[in-house]
């Protein structure tokens, strides 16, 4: 184990799964257990899907989801057993979900069901809409050209300086997509269902807080940044009203990071099955130190 200054746990959402992930926690007796309640909750073996797949099924964002949910939580478990403990935690998107069951808000259980009926919910978006990363272009100028639309996408994602995603039905992304790339954009577009973080998932955004409303959520053990407020939060009950409209608002993880380093954070570690977060932050503040779960273990 190594040493850790003030420390940071991310946790990533969609996109990140990939087939094969999680196979060196399958047999560890400290996470057994989750991979158990998982598949109870799910019903069909949640280890079988994330070490075979196939891709596509593993891929859909109702599968995609409790997938990483689970696989982070796992991960977050070998490294409380080992002694590591945040001083903050964070997510993106999905993620932070996986935040406030590592911060004690919710247990893994009440966390898996809530994950599950939101794969659903997002992944069955009653709207001909999808998701775009614009890359290679300052994040400014996305928003100038967007706003300027007749009828604008949304900014869902700002992840770094240069990196953004749009949001939208797929006439207004072909459009915005061919403004773009007038001004050498890249437009990538996304493996997902649907125009999430837009005005388009109010209906999944309230169905969702019926779900939610359901459950009681206790005070953070850590301080949690919440994806809508943008800043760290120690009520239960409050984070579980902001969660709510977390479907409809834009993901700021730049602005995030830019929050960890006034918190006096130096240290991060992302808690799931790729560095796509890691790569994230080095390009808003190289100056933070990020790891890797296996470089912390």
């Amino acid at each position: 184990m190594i040493s850790l200054g003030k420390t940071a746990f991310i946790f990533p959402g969609q996109g990140s799964q990939h087939v094969g992930m999680g196979t060196e926690l399958f047999e560890d007796s400290r996470v057994k257990y989750l991979f158990e309640i998982a598949t109870e909750v799910m019903g069909f073996d949640i280890r079988e899907l994330m070490l075979e797949g196939p891709e596509q099924k593993l891929n859909s964002t109702e599968n995609a989801q409790p997938a990483i949910f689970t696989d982070s939580i796992a991960r977050y478990q070998v490294l409380v057993d080992e002694s590591c403990d945040p001083d903050c935690v964070l997510g993106h998107s999905l993620g932070e979900f996986s935040a406030l069951v590592a911060a004690g808000c919710i247990s893994f259980e009440q966390g898996i069901r809530i994950v599950k009926k939101r794969g659903k919910l997002t992944g069955n978006v009653d709207v001909e809409g999808s998701m775009v990363a614009v890359v290679g272009v300052d994040s400014s100028k996305v928003e100038k050209i967007v706003d300027e639309m007749e009828e604008p996408v949304t900014i869902a994602n700002h992840n770094s300086p240069r990196q953004v995603v749009i949001s939208g039905r797929e006439d207004q992304l072909s459009r915005s997509c061919r403004k773009l790339k007038e001004e050498s954009a890249k437009c990538i577009k996304l493996d997902v269902t649907g125009p999430f973080h837009s005005r388009f998932m109010k209906g999944a955004e309230k169905e969702l807080k019926k779900y939610i409303d359901k459950y009681d959520f206790k005070d953070p053990k850590v301080p949690v940044l919440s994806g809508v407020s943008g800043e760290f939060e120690r009520s239960g009950p409050r984070l579980q009203r902001l969660l709510s409209r977390q479907m409809t608002h834009p993901v700021r993880w730049v602005d995030y990071v830019k929050t960890l380093a006034e918190f006096g954070v130096d240290t991060t570690v992302e808690v799931g099955p790729a560095a796509t977060l890691t790569k994230l932050n080095q390009r808003i503040n190289p100056d933070l130190e990020g790891k890797r779960f296996d470089e912390v273990i």
